[in-house]
């Protein structure tokens, strides 16, 4: 487990000044803040949703499904960034777990269609509820304010990374 508080001190003393001098450094501090923060989300997700029988992959899955509807396997690897070859396994736990259901595509017999079982669309709420702890967690030392503007600059990062 990754502890955040681990190298907090560093970070603040390596900080860019702002002058203009450092902004190559500054962006990779960025990412590097950035994946630190993931990895915080992550981990404190994992904890809740173990209890849950889940694992972060399975959330995704399923809450992809969730919003998304009936997909097939390659789409819903496409939905939550996981390798083609990956999704069949990740399939498979989650029909042997009756949180979906898995058959041929009627139109080409080589694809796989997947959808929420009754049991799996039941699990949607728990599932956004360990989403929604884990960020209330993590922002909880900012603001309301600081949080949002936060989540509406995460925004504009990803929104202009799709354009490059």
């Amino acid at each position: 487990m990754i502890s955040s508080d681990h190298n907090i001190a560093a970070d603040q003393e390596a900080a860019p000044t702002g002058d203009g001098s450092d902004s190559a450094a500054g962006r990779a501090r960025a990412g590097q803040l950035l994946r630190r923060a993931f990895h915080l989300v992550r981990e404190k997700s994992a904890i809740r949703l173990k209890a849950l029988d889940v694992t972060m992959r399975q959330s995704a899955a399923l809450q992809s499904l969730a919003r998304l509807g009936e997909l097939s396997q390659a789409e819903l690897g496409e939905a939550i960034g996981m390798e083609p070859a990956n999704v069949h396994g990740l399939v498979d736990r989650l029909k042997k777990k009756g949180l979906i259901n898995a058959t041929r595509d009627p139109l080409n017999s080589k694809r796989m269609r997947v959808r929420l079982t009754a049991s799996g669309k039941a699990m949607i709420p728990p599932l956004q509820d360990v989403s929604q702890q884990a960020e209330t967690d993590v922002l909880s030392c900012l603001t309301p304010e600081e949080g949002q503007l936060f989540i509406e600059l995460l925004r504009k990062i990803l929104a202009c990374a799709g354009k490059s």
